[in-house]
């Protein structure tokens, strides 16, 4: 496999910027420094943007100190708070103003750069990306400023945004995405090394916004069934992935700049986190091959993960932490896959959505999943073709219906901490046990809470919205997370 890898910051601002100079013949610009541009390009903003919102999403404070723990894939060796559930405003704080006032605000001017440069397919490829980290935003805190909240930097625009309802937004974020998907174009001018993703492929883009298109759907399952299954249906038509050639990856470097977030979290003189018990346990009652991928062995060669939630200190070697394939400077983060496109599919079958074998489709995407790491020249070994066979063969692996596409699922999420947290959340399955010396009820966060500053900057929107859900704490439901 060809994967495009994260460019150093500098070197391509000083690339775009050289660019641009060069086009320009004015003397006035004499006086400009071609390193630091008054205004920025929109392949530099894509690029910081993409960056991120896929590292907040998948790198370390959101996924392995929130969402990751609610979902049991990671547990902390120590400063458990988060792991039982003591939730701080600060936590949510961070997240809300990282997306609102970066990724998101960035992607929007990309959006008007390439509608007023007369580029669709850079216009397109913010549309998508920012209707990624919207579902992100809303998936965590359910109604929030969307209309209106990246116009914060208009004049006259103030702090008070008003929320829409969570309905609404996933209304619009379907909309844009079928907008950005009939904009792409194979004729025009395209992002190149600016794009991480796909190197600026309309194609592959294409199949991306149609592919978030089956996930938003399939999320409005049990809230909104009948236009959800429409929507579904006309994705799949339009095209969506097809092969691990079309994931979308962002793959970080070993270079001592680019690592990935967990590398870069994980290698420091203290270790907080470790593989739970939860997701040792059940790669091992399974024969699961991808445990080596997941998890390093301890000290005495065995695999064993942290107990969720649990207090009581442990020696650091009994424990497996986060496997190196996650856990290296050169990790990948996995945006969307060919295999969650395929379980989306086994489930849109077992509902009547569309035609086919649920089973079929669910094998398929289990070995979709086990096949995504078996990567040309790398340092791990590929997961051999026999043992996939051997695994799907094994009774307790078999298709049983939507619980079976709940583990499965929950298992190929590892390392996508927020899409596990949702499903996790919609699917009601796999069961999991709050954390033993758990706090918040001993009950498993069902949403992030607003934090502080909204209720004092943006207080008469924050309450409407509050009053609108029956509440936002912690075990307060959003509104696609039906019983």
């Amino acid at each position: 496999m060809k994967h495009l890898r994260i460019l150093g910051r500098a070197a391509l601002v000083a690339a775009l910027a050289g660019g641009a100079a060069a086009c320009e013949d004015g003397l006035t610009e004499l006086n400009q420094n071609p390193n630091q541009p008054e205004v920025a390009a929109a392949e530099y903003l894509f690029t910081n943007a993409v960056e991120a919102s896929v590292g907040r999403a998948t790198g370390e404070a959101l996924n392995m100190d929130l969402t990751g723990l609610f979902v049991q894939h990671y547990a902390e060796s120590r400063f458990s708070e988060q792991d039982r559930y003591e939730i701080s405003d600060g936590n949510s704080q961070t997240h809300w103003t990282g997306f609102f006032a970066g990724p998101l605000q960035d992607l929007s001017e990309v959006v008007e750069k390439g509608a007023a440069e007369g580029r669709p397919n850079v216009q397109a490829m913010g549309m998508i990306m920012r209707a990624y980290t919207f579902q992100v935003v809303t998936d965590l805190w359910g109604d929030v400023g969307y209309s209106q909240a990246l116009r914060i930097r208009e004049p006259g625009a103030g702090n008070e945004v008003a929320y829409d309802p969570q309905a609404e937004i996933y209304a619009g974020m379907q909309q844009e995405l079928r907008d950005a998907a009939a904009m792409l174009t194979s004729t025009g001018p395209r992002m190149g090394a600016a794009d991480l993703i796909y190197g600026g492929d309309p194609e592959k883009w294409r199949r991306f916004a149609n592919s978030l298109r089956l996930r938003m759907a399939m999320r409005l399952s049990d809230a909104a069934p009948g236009p959800a299954a429409a929507e579904f249906a006309d994705a799949l038509a339009d095209g969506v992935f097809t092969s691990n050639a079309d994931n979308a990856v962002l793959w970080y470097l070993a270079n001592g700049t680019n690592g990935h977030p967990i590398y870069e979290y994980e290698n420091i003189p203290r270790i907080d986190h470790a593989i739970s018990s939860t997701m040792v346990d059940s790669l091992l009652h399974l024969n699961d091959p991808r445990l080596r991928f997941y998890a390093k062995p301890t000290s005495a060669g065995t695999y064993r993960g942290e107990l969720p939630g649990d207090t009581r200190d442990q020696p650091l070697n009994s424990i497996s932490r986060i496997g190196e394939w996650f856990a290296r400077a050169d990790a990948p983060s996995y945006v969307m896959t060919y295999a969650e496109v395929l379980f989306l599919q086994a489930e849109a079958a077992q509902r009547g959505w569309i035609t086919g074998d649920p089973a079929a489709l669910y094998q398929a995407a289990i070995r979709a999943h086990m096949t995504q790491f078996n990567i040309a020249n790398d340092a791990f070994n590929d997961i051999a073709a026999d043992s996939i066979n051997a695994y799907l063969a094994q009774p307790r692996v078999q298709y049983m219906g939507l619980q079976s596409i709940a583990l499965q699922k929950w298992i190929a999420l590892y390392g996508n901490g927020p899409e596990a947290f949702a499903e996790w959340r919609r699917l009601d399955g796999p069961a999991l046990a709050p954390g033993r010396d758990a706090l918040n009820e001993k009950r498993i966060p069902v949403r992030l809470p607003y934090p502080v500053s909204e209720q004092s900057l943006n207080g008469a929107n924050n309450t409407a919205a509050v009053e609108r859900q029956g509440g936002a704490s912690l075990n307060h439901r959003v509104w696609w997370d039906r019983d």
